[in-house]
This record gives structure tokens, sequence and C-alpha cells, in this order.
């Protein structure tokens, strides 16, 4: 191809690509990059979306300690504690160790091997070391808690506490400590050192406490008694006793090791904080009983402490007091706390607690008094600094990233100070007093001197508000150059800044807002005011801030308006105006940032306490819904410019987190009331005046998690720490004792960064030197180890083999061959011709003895000796005592395995001797005989057994069903009927049998179950054949006939050897066949087959199945069951107890309604719709009611109850069943009836108790209120008079209604089914009627009653007329959230009914009574109403900040903007009202 041709190609390919370009650019508006860009990001919004959305789902965060979770044991608690590594609880009873997850849920139960009943947790070896209280055996357990070694103490162990910076355990015992390490691979645990305390040589250290350090000083205090005993841990010696710390015992103790504070609690609720020198520092009071134990709060310098008054408090070391309370239901055995965790546990006799810690905030920096407003400085290049106005009339600068108070202003406290202004370039501080005297003061010193002083001396220009205006065009960081050129150029500074170089280009400004309504430019220098202009009339200026990013100041007045001005720095007027907008409240707080204006308006009056953002570029307000409002005064506001967040705080005790748009992101509920409040940083954290000091919100405390994915992208600078000024001692000299107080009264709180000491550099390489040396041996028993097991297992060659011989060669196969052919032969056993013969033989005992089998050796296995060796018992001789036949314990007591062999004894221990008189073998017909020679060989061979009455056994089945524990199972018999001889009947003297062998007898002796009849009818039966001669039998061994199948009954007894041959007797006649076994009825093997019968009737058959056999027994039975039995298994009982109360027809009612209402209301627990088989069974037990027909007062209180507690599966089978018993209510008033009672705040375990009693009240008195009504009809129809009445179309509609046997008769239309007229006859009313009234009755009463209400409401708003008329009002307020609180236009300024801001215009306008309330006069009358007029100007709407709801209001459809420009528009006030009045009240 030529090039030419080439390139023609390419060029089209060209004009192509950029045809395509062009369409696709005309069809989505942008580029093929833009395109996909948007393509991709909208693919992956709605799953940002959806995160954002769960993140803020939670918006309350409320600080301080919350219960997460209640465990509840049976056994007494003995200890409880933490396992960090896995994030386990583990609690010790008095039975086993049970392991739980750290939200509560139940892990695993162990049982030890060895009895202990507390635990320590060894955290670096992973292993647990057990012990039992006043016991000298320590146990070392493996992390599965298998027993490792034991060791034995000197003395009894009382506590044990694990070392952790050294890995040792320490305990406490009589009179000393001994401290414990971990040998032979941890598997051993040996003591090391001893340390005696001579002083206290009998008393028993009960209570132990590590100082935390890794330091070979480490200290151990002992407490016993009022005193405590100091010991060294490494040297082990006693340094000193400390005596009479308390006046009462000792009973918790702890040490905070960051300021080395030795904490003790007492028996009388005191605790005390000690130092090292032993001085007392601190002592907390507020526990009324004994405090039971004391531990490091997680974070901050923090003590908790739990105490038997069922309290568990958190003290302040720092600030000295009770910082929070909580409550809990029983008193407190126990605490433990891990630091830096954000979860604890509680445990009392019973049941352990889980709380959980949210320290949204935290102390920064003690003040000493109430912090009212904080401000932040903004300077570029300089650092962030935090102005903060006190109370006692001074101003604290501090830093914000330390806490450290860099410089004070002390002033006399006589002296109210209304505000302070800051400028950190200038390092000057501007405050203004009530008197409008201003000061100049500078900080670069501390405390504060004051450099000039300017007096006011019109009291009515006085200043409000001081703002320092800096401003600067150059910030020097490059981010904002090119918007500093443009603000240069707009500002004129650029060309002067190039004429004159050394001019500087930057300049600080002081206003100040006066309270004649005038802002003012101040000269820096003087005090002068250079610049003055009128911004908010006589009512005074309010608030002032600066936008210096848009040159703009923000002015806001007590008028109600907020007006915008423009900022010219180097200009002699420096300020014009460029809009302003009225709001509806006082707006008392502003903030700015960038284009978005963050007002705070409060009106007492109205309850008003909301946040409104303001788009000063867009002309756009941003509300939010009245519920995120607070909910009292806002203390303050303050803006994130950099996270585009806003922060508002009140003093309902709530700081609320709002985002640009004015949605609330976060609800942070404090414990205390926020005074004040201010971002100090870029990253988002809060400074908030609490109390007495000013604590502070750490941005990860609250920032949701779509911020914190953006904080990750953001680069911020570094937070840089300002030093505090040192004092000048000469002007502290000058000062009062008081002010040098309140100057050295603030102070950084205490933080510390690690709660165990940091080692010296010689401490730190001896530790090393000792840790290397160590893990060095360690390496060499290890690789000893390691070379002992390859040894073992020939996997090591040795180094210097001998050389192989021919000698050695010839022993080692000598002994190989050895090996080979001495092994024992395995031969094959031989073929036995009679080996039934030989297991009849060994089941009569009459075997050779042969070689006995190897047994091992084996321990006692008890006090008594086994059966075998046990002699029996003796006849009893008349006159001697009675021995019993097993080995008795002398103090009398029998063990559980003597009593099982006693019940169920071995088989050869029951079968009766040869030689005992009175047996006799079993005898056979000839017929059964005949019929055993013909049969077919059974499978196995069975031997009939008679033994005498006095001998009743019974065998239980080998394989006892473990899931029916209250029911036997017997198992089907394996053994054949026996025919009892006659002679079987004599009765012989012998003790009575127990009351338990007695009713095992009477089970056995019931009849066999039969077969089914399906088996019965299908079997065959076998037709006569001819007798056949037996065959010849051995002399020696004589077999046994073969029986078919059983005859008569069964035996559980194992079978007897055989008897000696008997002489040939003649054969008997035959005898008739036993009549068959009855079988079971059929309403009991209907059931057969279900699981909750199998479980509870299991192997059921004629033999198990208990007698009578009548329905009414089974339902007796199933009863008792029911309230034993598993809620999965309730419902099919019950169910089967309906089944059969139908099918039997039993008269039975009331049992089967109490027991079922017994069931649904028990003392404890109670079935709820939370768990679904408990919800099944409430349905299933309603249809027993409803089947049952017992409508009474009980069954009614029970259906509102589960209304109440039900969900909505239950509410509307419950309403079902309240329509089945008659309920008639078409509009639903009983179910709004229901849920308009107040139930949520009844809690408890007898809640269903309480709710019961609320209906039964609200039946009791809508029923009296019935049983009235009637009454009085009654009284009316006896008088003759007229009573009125109102039946539905549903009940004239039907034939039966008319045709009915009652007192209402009623004619019908045969066309259309309904009727056209009723016709009422009463023939007798007495007091019948009125005793007859059912609860169902008075309900429908009560929504009769309802619907009369509703439709009366409804008459009278029909009746209302409305007179539509044109109104007078020339100003149109814009739409607020709230209801206004004005009744009368003119009344802003002239109402009497809020004093406080009534002025003189309300004696100059006099407003007349309106009558009616609101409603225009009758036509005609010209008395009684205020005179109006009509002024035909054009309506104005004040709405310069338009919300998209504004489109659906025809009021606001032209919004215009008001200025300054703008005429001023004028009621009057006494002749103006209006027309729908109630609606603003």
């Amino acid at each position: 191809m030529s090039g030419e041709s080439r390139n023609i190609l390419e060029v089209l390919q060209e004009r192509k690509k950029l045809r395509e370009k062009q369409r696709l650019e005309e069809e989505t508006g942008e580029s093929r990059g833009k395109y996909y860009w948007n393509l991709l990001r909208n693919a992956i919004k709605p799953a940002i979306d959806s995160l954002n959305k769960a993140d803020i789902k939670d918006i309350y965060v409320s600080h301080g300690v919350h219960h997460g979770r209640k465990i509840n044991h049976k056994s007494a608690i003995h200890q409880v504690l933490y396992n960090r590594s896995k994030k386990e609880y583990l609690t010790v009873d008095a039975n086993c160790i049970r392991i739980f997850k750290s939200d509560g849920r139940k892990k695993d139960i162990v049982d030890p091997e060895e009895d202990l009943n507390r635990l320590c947790y060894a955290s670096q070896i992973n292993q647990y070391v057990g012990w039992t209280y006043n016991d000298k055996h320590l146990v070392l357990l493996s992390k599965e808690f298998e027993v490792l070694s034991v060791n034995k103490a000197q003395t009894d162990l009382v506590t044990v506490v694990y070392n952790e910076n050294n890995n040792e355990i320490v305990t406490g015992g009589v009179g000393c400590i001994t401290s414990w390490v971990f040998r032979y691979g941890n598997r051993h645990v040996i003591p090391r050192k001893t340390a005696h305390a001579e002083l206290m040589a009998d008393e028993h250290f009960s209570l132990l406490v590590l100082e935390e350090t890794a330091s070979r000083t480490q200290k151990c205090f002992a407490a016993t008694g009022t005193g405590v005993a100091i010991f060294n841990i490494f040297e082990g010696t006693l340094l000193s006793c400390q005596k009479d710390l308390h006046v009462r015992q000792i009973t918790a103790i702890v040490f905070f090791n960051p300021l080395k504070y030795l904490i003790t609690g007492a028996r009388d609720g005191s605790i005390k904080v000690w130092d090292e020198t032993w001085h007392l520092q601190l002592v907390f009071v507020g526990h009324t009983e004994l405090v039971s134990c004391l531990a490091i709060y997680p974070y901050g310098p923090f003590i908790m402490s739990a105490s038997y008054d069922c309290t568990i408090r958190v003290w302040s070391l720092e600030t000295c007091d009770e910082v929070d309370k909580i409550e809990t239901n029983l008193p407190v055995e126990g605490l433990g706390t891990m630091i830096q965790e954000n979860d604890f546990f509680s445990y009392s006799t019973h049941s352990v607690d889980i709380w959980r810690i949210q320290h949204v905030h935290a102390l920064h920096t003690s003040i000493g008094f109430r912090v009212n407003a904080i401000k932040h400085t903004d300077y570029p290049n300089k650092p962030v600094r935090s102005v903060l106005l006190c109370k006692d009339a001074s101003v604290r600068i501090i830093s914000p990233v330390s806490g450290d108070v860099i410089t004070t202003l002390l002033v006399d406290t006589r002296r109210v100070m209304i505000d302070a202004a800051y400028a950190i370039a200038e390092e000057t501080l501007f405050a203004v007093f009530d008197t409008g005297d201003i000061l100049k003061c500078s900080t670069r010193i501390n405390p504060c001197i004051v450099e000039a002083e300017w007096r006011c001396t019109n009291p009515e220009k006085a200043c409000n508000y001081l703002l320092v205006y800096e401003y600067v065009v150059d910030s020097g960081d490059g981010d904002d150059s090119w918007l500093s050129m443009i603000r240069a150029i707009t500002t004129k500074t650029a060309h002067a800044a190039s004429v004159s170089p050394t001019k500087t280009s930057e300049k600080t400004l002081l206003l100040g807002g006066r309270k004649d309504g005038y802002i003012c430019v101040f000269n820096w220098d003087t005090g002068e005011v250079d610049f003055e202009i009128e911004a908010h009339g006589s009512k005074g200026v309010l608030n002032m801030i600066a936008n210096s990013k848009q040159d703009q100041l923000i002015s806001a007045g007590k008028d109600n308006i907020i007006k915008v001005w423009r900022l010219f720095p180097f200009a002699q007027e420096a300020l014009a105006p460029l809009m302003s907008f009225y709001c509806a409240q006082t707006p008392l707080h502003m903030c700015v940032m960038k284009g978005k204006l963050c007002v705070a308006f409060q009106e007492h009056t109205t309850a008003t306490y909301s946040i409104v953002v303001y788009s000063l570029l867009s002309k756009r307000r941003h509300d939010h819904s009245p519920d995120d409002d607070h909910a009292d005064s806002i203390t303050g506001v303050s803006c994130c410019p950099r996270m585009k967040l806003f922060a508002s705080s009140s003093v309902d005790g709530t700081v609320k987190i709002w985002n640009d748009e004015n949605k609330i992101i976060r609800n942070l509920k404090l414990n205390a009331v926020p005074h004040s409040i201010g971002f100090c940083g870029q990253r988002g954290d809060i400074l908030v005046g609490i109390g007495n000091h000013v604590h502070k919100i750490d941005y990860s405390s609250y920032m949701p998690r779509a911020q914190r994915f953006r904080m990750v992208t953001m680069k911020f600078p570094d937070e840089v720490k300002d030093k505090p000024l040192p004092y000048e001692e000469k002007l502290v000299c000058r000062l009062s004792k008081d002010d040098v107080k309140r100057l050295k009264a603030a102070h950084s709180s205490f933080k510390f960064t690690h709660f165990v000491d940091v080692l010296s550099e010689e401490e730190t390489e001896e530790v090393t030197r000792e840790k290397r040396h160590r893990d060095k041996m360690f390496a060499l028993l290890e690789s000893r180890d390691i070379e002992l097991c390859k040894i073992r297992d020939g996997e090591l060659a040795a180094n210097r083999k001998p050389k192989a011989t021919k000698a050695t060669k010839r022993a080692a196969f000598d002994k190989y061959l050895k090996i080979f052919y001495n092994r024992p032969r395995v031969g094959l056993i031989a073929d036995d011709p009679y080996i039934d013969d030989k297991a009849k033989e060994a089941a009569a005992g009459s075997v050779e003895e042969g070689e006995e089998e190897y047994k091992p050796d084996r321990e006692p296995s008890g006090f008594f000796p086994p059966p075998s060796q046990v002699e029996m018992k003796k006849e009893a001789v008349a006159g001697e005592p009675l021995e019993p036949p097993y080995p008795v314990n002398p103090r009398g007591f029998i063990p559980n395995s003597v009593l099982v062999h006693l019940l169920w004894p071995k088989r050869q221990k029951l079968v009766p001797p040869e030689e005992k008189e009175g047996y006799r073998p079993p005898q056979l017909t000839d017929e059964q005989l005949a019929k055993a020679q013909m049969g077919k060989k059974p499978k196995r061979e069975w031997k009939t057994v008679t033994f005498k009455k006095k001998e009743p056994t019974l065998e239980p089945s080998r394989e006892p069903t473990r899931d029916s524990p209250r029911f036997f199972d017997y198992g089907e018999p394996d053994l054949a009927p026996s025919i009892e001889p006659e002679d079987a009947e004599e009765e012989e003297e012998e003790e009575k049998p127990s009351a338990y062998l007695q009713k095992m007898q009477e089970l056995m002796d019931r009849p066999p179950t039969p077969k089914p009849a399906e088996e019965i009818a299908g079997e065959k039966t076998p037709e006569p054949e001819p007798e056949v001669p037996p065959e010849p039998e051995k002399p020696k061994k004589k077999r046994e006939p073969k029986l078919k199948k059983p005859i008569v009954k069964l035996v559980s007894r194992p079978p007897p050897p055989p008897p000696p041959t008997p002489p040939k007797a003649p054969t008997p006649s035959p005898t008739p066949p036993p009549p068959p076994p009855t079988p079971l009825p059929d309403f009991v093997t209907q059931f057969i087959g279900e699981a909750w019968f199998d479980k509870y009737f299991p192997n059921c058959n004629i033999n198990t199945f208990p007698k009578p056999w009548t329905a009414l027994a089974l339902v007796n039975m199933l009863l008792r069951l029911l309230r034993i039995a598993d809620f999965c298994h309730k419902t099919p009982i019950v169910n089967a107890i309906l089944m059969l109360y139908q099918q039997e027809n039993l008269d039975i009612t009331d049992v089967i309604f109490r027991t079922v209402m017994g069931v649904l209301n028990p003392s404890k627990n109670p079935p709820s719709c939370a768990s679904e088989d408990e919800k099944i069974f409430i349905k299933a037990a309603i249809n027993v009611f409803q089947v049952l027909g017992l409508y009474n007062k009980i069954y009614i209180m029970e259906l509102m109850v589960q209304f109440l507690d039900g969900d909505r599966e239950v509410r509307s089978f419950v309403m079902d069943a309240f329509a089945a018993i008659g309920l008639q209510d078409s509009h639903k008033f009983f179910p709004r009836e229901l849920d308009g009672w107040d139930v949520w705040a009844i809690e408890g375990d007898d809640r269903k108790e309480q709710l019961k009693k609320k209906c039964q009240m609200w039946l009791d008195r809508w029923m009296m209120a019935f049983k009235m009504h009637l009454e009085s009809t009654i009284e009316k129809m006896k008088k003759g008079q007229s009573v009125q009445g109102r039946v539905s179309k549903a009940q004239l509609g039907k034939p039966k209604v008319a045709q009915s046997k009652g007192i209402l008769k009623g004619e019908t239309d045969e066309d259309t089914g309904y009727a056209k007229g009723v016709i009422v006859t009463f023939d007798t009313l007495d007091g019948s009627v009125i005793d007859n009234a059912t609860h169902i009755e008075a309900i429908n009463y009560f929504c009769e009653m309802e619907l009369e209400k509703e439709l009366d409401r409804l008459r009278r708003r029909d009746s209302v007329e409305k007179v539509v008329e044109a109104k007078n009002t020339v100003l149109v307020l814009p739409k607020i959230g709230g209801k206004p609180s004005l009744a009368r236009i003119g009344e802003t300024h002239t109402s009497r009914c809020h004093a406080r801001r009534e002025t003189s215009l309300s004696v100059d306008y006099r407003l007349p009574p309106i009558t009616a309330r609101g409603y225009q006069p009758v036509a005609g009358e010209l008395q009684g109403f205020a005179p109006c007029i009509n002024l035909p100007m054009k309506t104005v709407y004040m709405n310069p900040f338009p919300s998209p709801i504004d489109l659906y209001d025809v009021w606001n459809q032209q919004p215009i903007l008001l200025t300054l420009k703008s005429s001023q528009k004028y009621f009057i006030p006494s002749q103006s009202y209006i027309n729908d009045f109630e609606q603003f009240i």
C-alpha cells in the first residue's frame, strides 16, 4: 500500500473517531472520559450510600457506663476473671468453670480434675493457676484446663495474683507472701522467694496488689486488718508495715501506678488515697456500706469502687469528686477492669454483669471556674489557641493540643466581663465590661498586663460585643494564592504593595457592637471610634462574626435581623451592607463556614431551640426535623471548615453534630451540662466547658465512619504544642492571695501514655541481659530434649560409630532370629460339635475350671468389696438379729452403687441354687410339646423359669433413653413366659419388700402388649399334623423342648440352669389356651409415633402403659405432663388434650381451662412471642379456650394481655378470637384503646400480673358503666319514655333476627333481604338482665360509646360556619417550623402576656377586645367588635432563603429579597386582627 493511500485511511479513521466523540458528547453532554468516570461513580454510589446510612443510623452516643448483659448462675460465684487474649469471661463456682464469650454468650463448661474454687490467669504463658481458699495446694492448669502439676505451699493460700511484668505468681498466706516461678517448660510452678512479716505473723494477707514495673525494686502491698505490709518482690524482704490506716478493716485495695498512689477501701465505706510517703492525699466518702472492691478506670486518672450498697462509683483523682454513679440491683462482690478496654465486669453472689464504657469526653484543662464562652484563633502560620471567658472575670489563653495555660488575664471579681477578643498576631487581648470600659492587655507575659483602659463616657454607646478582624493577603502556604490575588485586586492593595514594598498588606481591626444598635471601628492605639454605622436600631447588637475568606462581617441584633456586611479594611468607611433578613426568633449564636451561616435560634415562650443553616451564595435555607432540636437553651455553636461540620451545645446535656446541610449525624449525650463549645482542630476535636473545667471530645469518639475514611486521603498540618509562659514573679507578688490561687488553679490535666513504669537504661540493660541468658539456657534444654527424642526414635546417628566385625554381625543376626521365631503362634480354634451344650453348661456354672485369664491389677475401687467376694446373707435364726446381705458403712451410709446392685442384681446372683427346695421345672402340655417339635427351630433358645412371689425383680432396658427422665423404659421382654405349677401359690413368711420394688412388681404383673390386629389377622393358623414319636434322648444330655412363640407371661430374670431330669409322668389332659391379652385402646394408640409421645411414653405397650386405660385418666396424665414439658412439646400435648376432649365428650371443661391457664401464667417467665415455640403454644392455648367455650372474665383478660404483649401475628389472632366470641368493633376502637395504654414503663418479673390488674380495672370500669346504662334504660322504659338504639344492617338482614325468641323482633324485605324497619317488643325487663351482663357486652358498649363520640365530633365540625373574608395583613412572616406565639398582629411589642418583652408601645396602642375569639360578627351588628381598615397594598413576603417545600405553599410563590434599600412597610396595630385566631394558640 502506498504512503498516500495509508494517509487517506488514517484520516478517515480519525474522522470516524471524531464523529463518534461528537455524537457521544451530544448525547451525554460530556466527553468520553467524563462519561466513563460518571458511570463508574454512579455504579459504586449505592454501596457508599448504604454504608453511610448504616453508619449514621446510630446517631446517639451517650457518655458514661452502660449495662450490657447479665449472666445468672445457680451456684454461688467464687471468682470471675477475664482472658484478654481470647476475650472470654471465666466464672468459678462450687461445681465447675464456666466460659462465656465477650458479649456474654455461653461457650463452654469445664469440670476440673482437681477441686478448686479460685483461678488466676497467666497471660504470658497462656495457662491458669487454680487453688482452693484456705488450702495449701497450688494447681497448674493448661489452657484446656488439664492438670499439669500440683505443688504445696507453706501456709494456707488466701489470695493469688499474677505478676505480668516478671511472669510470676505471688501468693498471700498467714504472715507471709511467696513468689512462684514457672519452670520445666512451664509445666511446674515452684516457689522462688518467701517474705515473712514478723509483726503480722498471725495475720492473713487476704488482699494483694503489685506495683506495675519490671524493676527489681517492685513492691507488693499486702493488706490485713487495718494495716498494710510492704514487701520487695525480687529480694523477698519486708520493707515496712503501716498500721491503723482506717478505723475499720480494710476490704479493698488498688495501686494507681502513674501517680504512685495506693488507694484503700474499708468496711465503713470510706476510700483513702495515700502517696509514696504515706501522706493522706484524698478521702472519698459516699458509700453507705463496706467497699467490696476497687479497680482502675480504663481511661484517665479515675478509680472505680464497688460496694454492698448496690452502687458502683467513679472517682476522679484530679478533681477530687465523684464523676459517675451506677445503680445495681444486688450488692457487688467484685469488679474487674482492663486498661484501654471499653468493657468491664462486676459480679454478685449468683450473677455477673457486663458493662460497657463510652468515654466521650475527658478532662483537658482544670480551670476552677465555669467557662462561659470558648473562642479560637485561625490566623495563618500561627498555632491555634483557645480563649476562655470564665465566670470569675478572667480570661485564660490555653493551647488546645496539650491543655496548658499559656497566660491569664485576672480582673477584679466584682467587675462583670461581657466579652473578650484576642489578636494573636499582635499578642493583644481586649476585654469589655458591662459599664462599656475596654481593657487593652499584652499577652506576652504571664499574667497579662494592662496596657491601656478606654473609658466609656456615654452608657448608651457601651459595647455588647467585641470582634477582632484579621485581614491577611498572603497566607504563605500557597493553597489560596489565586484567591489572595483576587482579594488584593478587589481591595486595591496590590498596587500599594508594589509601590511601597515596605508597607505591610495585613491589617487587624477592632470592631464593637454597641447597645444603641451601631457597629463601630475602634482606633487600635487610642480607642477612639474611627467609623460607625447604624445596624440594628435601638435594640442593640447581640453578636458578630467575621467571614475573612469572603471579606464579610455578619451581625445579629435583638431586633431579630441578621445583616451581612462587606468589609474594607483599608478604607475609612470600612462597612457596606450586602443583605439582611428577618428571623422569627432571636439569633442567639452564630458561626460561619465559608458560604454557610449557622444560626442558633432561641425563644423560651414557644420552646424553640433550633439550628438553621443559611447558604449565603445560593440563597437557600437548610432546616431539619423539629425532633432533632435541642430541648433547652443553646449555650453555643461552632464550626470545623475542614471537615464541614457544625456543633451545638445545650443545657439539656447534649452536643449535636451537624453537617453542612443541617442534617444531624451525631447526638452526644453527656453526663453534665455543657456551658460552652468550640472546635479546636482541623480533624474535629471539640473543647467543651463542663462544670468548672474544660473537657475535650476527641474526633474518633463521634466521627462517622465515612468521615474517617475521607480523613485518610486528607493531609492535616502537624499540631504545634504551645509552651506555657512562666510566671512573672514581680507581677505575682503584687497579686492578692485569692488572685494567686485563681492564677495557679488553672493547669493542664494529668495525662499518661503508659500505665506501667518505663525502666531506666541500666535496668533495661540488666533485664535484657537476664532474658538473653534465660533464653540461651532454655534453647540448650530444648536442643537436649530434641536430641533425646531422636535417640528414642532411632533418627540420630552416632558421631563415632564402632566398626562392625563378624562377631557383632553374627550376634545381631541371632538376636533378630530369636525375635522372629520366639513370637507367640496364633492358631484357629477347633470346631466344637456340641457348642450348644457347652453354652448351657456355662450358663449353669458347671464348666470345668481352666486357666484363668490374665486380669490387670487395679487399685481398690471403693470402701465396699466387689460383690463376688461378699458372703450372702445367712438365713435368719430365731432370736438372732438380722444382718444385711451387703457390706454396710459404720456411719450407715449406703452408696448408690450398692443400691443399684440391690435394685438390679447381677444375673448369676439371681439364679436360685439347684438344691433349694420349692423349685420345680416348668410343665408343658402334650399339645404344646407337639407344636414345639413340629415348628421351625427358633433363632434363640428360651428357657422358662418360675420364681416364688417373695423374689419380685425387674430388669430395666439396657439402653435407657436420656430424653425421658420422668418415665422408665422397660423395653420388650426377651424371655419366654412360664407356667407356674399349682403348688407355687403357697405363701411363706417373709420380709415385706420396699415400696419401690412393689411398684416394679405391679408394672411387671400387667399383661403383655398384644400384636396389632392386622398382624393377627394376617397370621395363618397352623393345621394339625399327625403326631410324630420323639427321638430317643441321650442318657446324659436331655434337650428341652423349644417353643415357637410366648404362651402366658413374661419373666425378666435370666434363664436358670437346666434342672435334673424328672421321672416321666403320665401325659395330662390338654388344657384350654389362655384368653388373648387386652390391646391398648385406640385413643392411646393414635398418638404412637409422635415425637412428644415417644419421648414421654417410650416403648409404649400393655406392660409399660399405666392403668386405668380410660380417656379421663389419659387426659389427667397429659394435663400433669403439660406443666413440666418443654414448649416445643406443649403445643402437640395441648392439641392432643383438645382431641381427646372432643372425641370422648369429657366433662372436665373447668379442669382443662384452669390447667392451660396456669401454664400460660406461671409465677416466673411466662411464655411470650419472643420465642417461636412459645408463640405457637399461646395460639394453641387460645384455640383450646375457644373450643371449651368458657368466655369468662379471666379468658377476656388473658386475651387483652396477649394483645398488649404480642406481635402482629398474635394480635391478629387475638382479635379474631374476640370476634368469634361476639366483639362488634368494625371501626377498631377496642385495639386503638389498648394501643393507647402506657405499658412500656411496666417492667420486671410481675409485668404480666400488672397488665392483668390494668385490664381488670378497665373491664370493671366499663362493666359498671354498662350496668348503669342498663339500669337507666330500664327505668326510662318503665316510665314510658322513648329509648333510641342502633342495629347493624348485618343483623337486620338475617331472617333469624325477626324469628328469634328473644325480645327483639323485626320485619325484613323479602326482595332485598335487608330490614326496612324494626319493631322491638320488650316482654318483661327485670334485674336479671343486669345480672346476666357479660364482659364482651361491656366491650361492645365501649365501642358504641366511642362511635357516638366520633359521630358527634364530625357533626360539630360540619356545623361550624367558615367565613372567608379578605385579610387585612400587610406584612407576611416567613414560614417557620414551630407554632408562632403571636395571637394578633401588632402584639410583638405590646403583648402583656410576656412581661419581659413589654415596651412603651403597650401604652400608646391599646387594643380593644375581640369577641368570639376570631369569628366574624353577625351581619348588621355594629357593636362588640374592633374596627378594621383595608389597606390596598401589595403583600410582601420576607423569605430570602427559599426552601424546596415552599413550592407547595401558595404564599411563597413569589419570594422577594429585602435589603436596606427596600421600602418600609407599616401596619396599624390597634386596627388589625386576624380571622383564624385559634390556629396560633
